[in-house]
């Protein structure tokens, strides 16, 4: 697996752990960082300029550190 399904995966765990809408947290981060979280599988290719968006979004808008 690597970096950024990782993330997606903390990202999943995180949005269960503080009860949020999970197509809604989806789908404005998807928004933010230009990806589909969605489609994020275990050989997607790590992309470290995709993974500091996504991070940052998480961050910015939910206060999840990814």
């Amino acid at each position: 697996m690597g970096k950024l399904y990782d993330a997606r995966v903390k990202l999943e765990r995180a949005i269960t752990d503080k009860r949020l809408e999970e197509f809604r947290v989806k789908g404005k981060l998807g928004l933010q960082s230009g990806l589909l979280i969605a489609t994020i599988a275990p050989t997607t290719p790590d992309d470290d300029a995709k993974l500091a968006r996504l991070r940052a979004a998480a961050r910015e808008f939910y206060d999840i550190d990814l």
